[in-house]
């Protein structure tokens, strides 16, 4: 067995940076494109919203899916490129890339599914909604999420196998990549929400739900060691650079979005 370790500190930084680059990707990528795109009037700019002003029902559905929709095509993206990464920590970079716009994507469906809000609310006042029979759109929602999360938390699990190995030998890396990576980002989104204009609903709505609830599946992964061939060589080390620009990222995030831009009307 080659040497195995990982860097918590390296694993934080990497937290740190991709909780706001993902994000951003999901609100202004998604939401506020698709706003301006559409015509409609961007009037709110948030850390974990977007106000918009739409011209019609269709064009504030397609505001409300596009979130979703850009962390399906990215996940999808990123996937293809972790394929032909090369070296452990490019390798961890790609999988936490794509791993986490991809239960982003899936993990709208099952919250809005239960809740009846978020950007899939079928409910009056939801997302896309109001729809005939929104229970029905619920019920669906929820039952595709669900099998979506859980079929994404098996790839996580195979994924991450291929770069750190199987076996109980494994679990100590496995915890830090996944364990410290999940506590970290769920910390800093909600830390980055809190000064927010609309208040405490923003944080539990989007925030808390998208971090702790969407990133959920982390917490199986890192117990994910079983039988298996053994470990393999996988080495992240402490890495101040990225650590220091983690640290940069999450903090004029916070500061820049966090109290929401305010457009003039």
């Amino acid at each position: 067995m080659g040497e195995q370790r990982v860097d918590r500190w390296t694993v934080a930084g990497l937290a740190l940076l991709l909780m706001p680059l993902l994000t951003m990707a999901h609100e202004i990528g998604g939401h506020a494109a698709m706003c301006l795109a559409t015509g409609g009037k961007l009037r709110e700019l948030g850390a974990f919203y977007v106000e918009c002003d739409s011209s019609g029902d269709m064009a504030r559905r397609l505001v409300a899916l596009a979130g979703m929709g850009m962390d399906a095509v990215l996940a999808l993206v990123a996937w293809r490129v972790w394929r032909r990464l090369r070296g452990d920590l490019p390798r961890l970079i790609g999988w936490y890339v794509w791993l986490c716009l991809a239960f982003s994507a899936s993990g709208y469906f099952l919250f809005s599914g239960v809740s009846g809000i978020g950007d899939l609310g079928p409910d009056k006042g939801g997302g896309i909604g109001p729809l005939p029979y929104p229970l029905v759109w619920r019920a669906a929602f929820a039952l595709g999420g669900g099998i979506a999360y859980w079929l994404l938390v098996k790839a996580g699990i195979a994924a991450l196998g291929t770069m750190v190995g199987q076996g109980e030998d494994t679990r100590t890396a496995r915890r830090s990549v996944a364990h410290v990576f999940y506590a970290v980002i769920c910390v800093a989104a909600v830390a980055a929400s809190l000064p927010n204009p609309v208040g405490l609903f923003i944080t539990l709505a989007s925030a808390a739900a998208a971090s702790f609830g969407g990133k959920a599946g982390m917490i199986s992964i890192g117990y994910s060691a079983r039988a298996g061939a053994g470990a393999k060589p996988f080495v992240i080390g402490r890495n101040w650079p990225l650590i220091g620009l983690g640290v940069a990222a999450t903090l004029a995030f916070a500061l820049v979005l966090g109290p929401t831009i305010v457009f003039a009307p």
